[in-house]
């Protein structure tokens, strides 16, 4: 169960409602189980419930999502990788198999694997890097599923016209710009509409190069 607040004295004080709530049927709160996390960096407070000090995490896990308090995609980007491989790894018997045609091989890649790389990608704020991670993967499991390796000199755009798939890259892409049309066609008091992050966004730091 996940509770969201601008104030960690709101989200105290839901707690502690929540945790009365709980013990009224029966039930317990387990504080050593729970975690919160928080977008402002800078924030040194800490969050209490029966007295407890409640466990601050950098990241956590919500509806198959990974979030980061320093809005980071790399672990969402991770987990959404190695989910991915999982999915491709269960279904080798069909993609591997050389009896089965690519035409199938590639709706089954579509539809099965693909889905589980782009799995909340609407809202990724994407970067080149991001996008390397997810065609690096796509390409090794394309060229598997071909029975290609580099020794055959086979070029990875080769293959994708074999499968008549598109670069995950541009469906990413894709996905966040239908996405970005929904909100805009949305109402003006509809919640994605009206989403702000505490803090500022934290600079990148300068690199240097030394020869």
């Amino acid at each position: 169960m996940t509770s969201c607040w601008h104030q960690n004295e709101k989200w105290t004080f839901s707690g502690r409602a929540w945790s009365e709530r709980l013990a009224r049927f029966g039930l317990r709160l387990n504080v050593k189980k729970t975690e919160y996390m928080t977008t402002n960096l800078d924030e040194l407070s800490t969050i209490q419930v029966d007295g407890n000090d409640l466990r601050r995490t950098d990241y956590f896990k919500y509806l198959g999502s990974t979030l980061s308090a320093d809005d980071n995609l790399a672990h969402g980007v991770v987990a959404r990788v190695n989910a991915t491989w999982l999915k491709w790894r269960s279904m080798t018997r069909v993609l591997c198999d050389k009896n089965i045609p690519d035409r199938f091989k590639s709706k089954v890649y579509r539809a099965v694997v693909r889905s589980v790389a782009l799995y909340g990608a609407e809202c990724w704020s994407a970067t080149k890097e991001v996008e390397h991670r997810l065609s690096v993967m796509e390409t090794k499991m394309l060229r598997w599923t071909a029975g290609v390796t580099h020794a055959d000199s086979i070029r990875n755009e080769k293959i994708r016209e074999r499968f008549g798939i598109a670069p995950i890259a541009d469906k990413l892409r894709e996905t966040r710009l239908r996405w970005y049309g929904h909100v805009l066609r949305a109402k003006e008091d509809t919640i994605y509409k009206d989403l702000e992050v505490a803090g500022k966004r934290q600079k990148r730091a300068t690199e240097v190069n030394v020869a």
